[in-house]
C-alpha cells in the first residue's frame, strides 16, 4: 500500500491508546459473564497476551453487511456498506446505488441489503459488489464503472428465494475464495463465469434442493483435499467433479443448546481447533444463545462430533470470522451481537451489544489427548456497537496486522484498528 497515507506510526498509536479513556474495552474475561472487566481466578500463568484496539467510526448508516476492497485502485483499502463506498484512508463517502427499506433510531426495520461481497465479476480489473436481499428475493451484482463516480449498473444472479446473506468461499479448492455460498433454504453455490465469456456473471450449481435451516460454510471435513459444504442440518461431501457429480449428504446437528436439534446459524467455520489433524466446526445460534465448537472424532473412516459450548452468556451470535490478531499463527475467533435481528422478538435482543474475540489455547490433557480452552476478550461492550451479517478481518491500514470491521443497524461501519506492535 502507498506509504504516503496519513496513518499514525506504532508509537503514535500507542500514545493515543493510553490517552483514550476506555474507548475500547480490551479486558480479558473468563467465560460466564459479560464482560466482566477484570480476569477472575483461573487465568493466571496461562493468560495469553491480549491485543488492544482503537475504534474509528467510518460511517453512521443503519445497515447490516459490509465488505473491504480497493474499489478505486488507488492502493488503499475501502469499505462498502449498503449504498455507500467509504474511500480510505479518510473515508470519503460515495453513494454508488440505492437500497430500499428503512431502519429507525431504535434499530427497528430493515434495509433490503444483506450481502456486500467485493469480487471482480467481469474480470476487468475493478472490484464489483455482489449483494442479496431477503425482502426482494434476489441476488445480484453491481458493476464497477472503472472508477467513475456514477451509479453502478446491476445484474440479477437469481430470484425467487429469501436470501439472508452469503460469503466468498473456496469451493473448487484452488486456494482462492472466489466462489459464493448464498444463505438460502436449498444448498447452492455460485461460480463466476470465466474471462472471455459472452457475458459476465455466475453459473449456479445446485448441491441439494432439500430445505435446511439458514447458515453455512465451506471446508475440507473428511480430509480428502476437497472442500465440502456444511449446513446446520447436514454436510455435503464434495465429489471429484464438483460441477457434474452428486454431493453425498451426511447428517449433522449444529447451532442449538439442545445437542439433538439443528438451528439457524451464522457462518459455519471449518478449522482444526485442537491441532489433532482433523478439521472441526465452529457455529452459533444466530437468533438465540449459544456459541459452539464441534470437535471431529474419528473411528476408522467414521466421523462423529463432540460438542463444546464455548459461550452462552449472550445472544444473537449472527456473524463469525477467524483471523490471526496477535501474530502467533493461530487465528482468533471474532464475533459480535447483532442489533435488533428480529426487531425485538429474539431472546436477549435488548441486552447490551458487544464485539469479542476468543483466544484458542491448546494443550495436552489426560492420555496426551488435545484439549482446548477459550478465553474471551472484550473489544467493545455496552457502547452501542455490535456486528451485523459478517465481520471482515483484514489489514485495513497496511501496517502488518489484522484489523476488524463491523457494521449493523446501530449505525456503522466501525473499524477496530489493531495496535499490536
Amino acid at each position: 500500500m502507498n506509504t504516503r497515507r496519513p496513518f499514525p506510526t506504532p508509537k503514535d498509536r500507542a500514545r493515543r491508546a493510553t490517552a483514550v479513556s476506555l474507548v475500547i474495552i480490551s479486558a480479558m474475561a473468563v467465560l460466564g459473564g459479560v464482560p466482566p472487566l477484570e480476569p477472575k481466578g483461573a487465568c493466571s500463568a496461562e493468560m495469553p497476551e491480549r491485543v488492544s484496539f482503537h475504534m474509528h467510526r467510518i460511517g453512521s448508516y443503519r445497515g447490516e453487511p459490509c465488505g473491504v476492497g480497493d474499489f478505486n485502485r488507488d492502493g488503499r483499502l475501502d469499505v462498502v456498506a449498503g449504498p455507500y463506498i467509504y474511500f480510505g484512508p479518510n473515508w470519503r463517502r460515495f453513494q454508488f446505488r440505492e437500497v430500499k427499506g428503512d431502519v429507525d433510531g431504535k434499530g427497528i426495520g430493515y434495509r433490503y441489503d444483506f450481502m456486500n461481497l467485493p469480487l471482480d465479476v467481469d474480470h476487468d480489473g475493478w472490484l464489483d459488489v455482489v449483494s442479496c436481499s431477503w425482502h426482494e428475493k434476489w441476488s445480484l451484482w453491481f458493476r464497477n464503472p472503472a472508477g467513475e463516480e456514477k451509479p453502478w449498473e446491476s445484474f440479477i444472479i437469481e430470484e425467487g428465494w429469501n436470501f439472508e446473506c452469503g460469503e466468498l468461499v473456496d469451493v473448487d479448492g484452488d486456494g482462492r475464495a472466489e466462489e459464493i455460498l448464498p444463505q438460502v433454504l436449498r444448498t447452492v453455490w455460485y461460480e463466476r463465469l470465466p474471462a472471455g465469456s459472452e457475458r459476465a456473471g455466475f453459473r449456479i450449481h445446485v448441491v441439494s434442493e432439500k430445505h435446511l435451516p439458514f447458515g453455512g460454510g465451506v471446508g475440507d471435513v473428511n480430509g480428502d483435499g476437497r472442500p465440502d459444504i456444511i449446513r446446520p442440518a447436514a454436510w455435503f461431501e464434495a465429489p471429484k467433479d464438483i460441477r457434474s457429480e452428486p454431493w453425498r449428504e451426511h447428517p449433522l446437528t449444529l447451532g442449538d443448546l439442545n445437542p439433538n436439534q439443528a438451528a439457524h446459524t451464522a457462518q459455519i467455520l471449518v478449522f482444526d481447533v485442537d491441532g489433532d489433524g482433523f478439521n472441526d466446526l465452529i457455529a452459533s445460534s444466530a437468533h438465540s444463545y449459544g456459541l459452539f465448537c464441534y470437535r471431529q472424532k474419528r473411528s476408522g473412516d467414521q466421523i462423529t462430533w463432540e460438542r463444546e459450548v464455548i459461550d452462552q452468556s449472550w445472544s444473537q451470535v449472527h456473524s463469525l470470522a477467524l483471523g490471526d490478531l496477535d501474530g502467533d499463527g493461530v487465528p482468533e475467533l471474532v464475533t459480535g451481537k447483532r442489533f435488533m435481528a428480529h426487531n425485538g422478538s429474539d431472546p436477549g435482543e435488548f441486552e447490551p451489544l458487544g464485539v469479542y474475540y476468543y483466544k484458542i489455547l491448546r494443550n495436552k490433557g489426560e492420555a496426551n489427548q488435545p484439549q482446548v480452552k477459550w478465553w474471551r476478550v472484550v473489544i467493545t461492550f455496552d457502547q452501542g456497537i455490535g456486528s451485523g451479517m459478517n465481520i471482515p478481518i483484514v489489514d485495513l491500514d497496511g501496517d502488518g496486522d489484522n484489523d476488524i470491521v463491523v457494521t449493523g443497524k446501530w449505525g456503522g461501519p466501525v473499524w477496530f484498528e489493531n495496535l499490536r506492535q
